[in-house]
């Protein structure tokens, strides 16, 4: 995944950080661990869908983060980063700034938005 936009990259993240918290929610023994590589964006989403084998849990942990996702994209840096380390995702403050100020673009983008 070293080809993925900023774009790309930030949505990941985030997914990341609220899968970690809806698997913290609904499947509370699993361990969010990661490769030798280190952390990778997608790496605790793609390796726990790798691994639940029960339909319902699988909703409900999907359905939490993806509304997760929506509700981080709001969050200023320093939640940003409050929230990936409580789930032990690395998130330097420099990135969570970039981070923060890329949705805000995007919401001031729609927000004045003109025909």
């Amino acid at each position: 995944m070293d080809n993925l936009t900023d774009n790309q990259r930030y949505h990941l993240i985030l997914a990341d950080i609220a899968m970690a918290a809806a698997i913290r929610t609904y499947d509370p023994g699993y361990v969010i661990a990661f490769g030798d590589g280190g952390y990778g964006p997608a790496d605790v989403r793609d390796r726990w869908l790798a691994g639940p084998p029960d339909d319902g849990l699988r909703r409900r942990v999907t359905a939490l983060a993806n509304a997760g996702v929506a509700s981080l994209q709001g969050q200023p840096a320093a939640k940003l980063a409050a929230a990936a380390a409580a789930y032990g995702i690395p998130l330097a403050p420099g990135l969570a700034e970039r981070m923060a100020g890329h949705f805000a673009d995007k919401r001031n983008a729609v927000l004045t938005y003109d025909k």
